[in-house]
């Protein structure tokens, strides 16, 4: 049921179409998904706790790679984020078979989407850019953003003449502020006084947005 669901999800259905097709419920839907997320998250600890219990080792016995599927951003202050990531090798080893050629040929790239109040669904974005990555890069700095902005970036392959493929996406981050956020003060005011009935910007959110991480 839950390969069911997810092969749904990663075709733009929504819960309730989800539910609709399986014939279920919204509420059982939910519940494969919490669950489902509940171990994979239970398992990302199991393997940080392994690789922390092993850190302090010679500097020869670093691994390349700790197998696990992630992309963490990093606040360096208002304008800058650090972007670390890791792949297991059947990920890579997946993608090369997909794209025909070895994961050493491929061209890997960083896409940074400004998705600032919105409900992100990979094509709603303010704004994105490219960042073209050398060879063996599992790591980036990037700089010159807008600050108190909310961001989301893939790590992914660029095909010639075709789209991006993403391979890992983040969970969104914001940017600190450099000066109070007039536009969100001002709608919360309103909110307090009664002049509206919730913030201006409280409609972008979903109750569902937790999901779009099981993409």
């Amino acid at each position: 049921m839950v390969e069911k669901i997810l092969a749904l999800k990663k075709k733009g259905y929504t819960i309730k179409q989800i539910a609709q097709e399986m014939d279920s419920t919204v509420g059982k839907v939910q519940y494969r998904l919490r669950k489902l997320q509940s171990q994979q998250h239970t398992s990302v600890l199991k393997k940080e706790k392994e690789f922390e219990a092993n850190q302090v080792r010679p500097i020869s016995d670093i691994p390349f790679s700790y197998e696990l599927d992630r992309i963490v951003l990093l606040p360096q202050g208002p304008e800058a984020l650090y972007i670390y990531w890791d792949l297991q090798s059947s990920t890579r080893h997946m993608v090369s078979h997909h794209f025909r050629k070895p994961w050493s040929e491929l061209d890997k790239k960083l896409r940074v989407y400004d998705v600032t109040d919105l409900i992100f669904n990979g094509h709603n974005s303010h704004s994105n850019m490219d960042i073209i990555l050398p060879e063996m890069t599992d790591n980036w700095f990037l700089n010159d953003l807008e600050a108190n902005r909310t961001f989301i970036v893939d790590f992914g392959i660029q095909p010639h003449s075709s789209d991006f493929f993403t391979v890992l996406r983040s969970a969104p981050i914001e940017t600190p502020r450099t000066e109070s956020d007039s536009k969100r003060q001002d709608a919360v005011e309103k909110w307090k006084t009664g002049d509206c009935r919730s913030p201006e910007w409280f409609e972008q959110f979903s109750t569902y947005s937790i999901y779009s991480l099981l993409k």
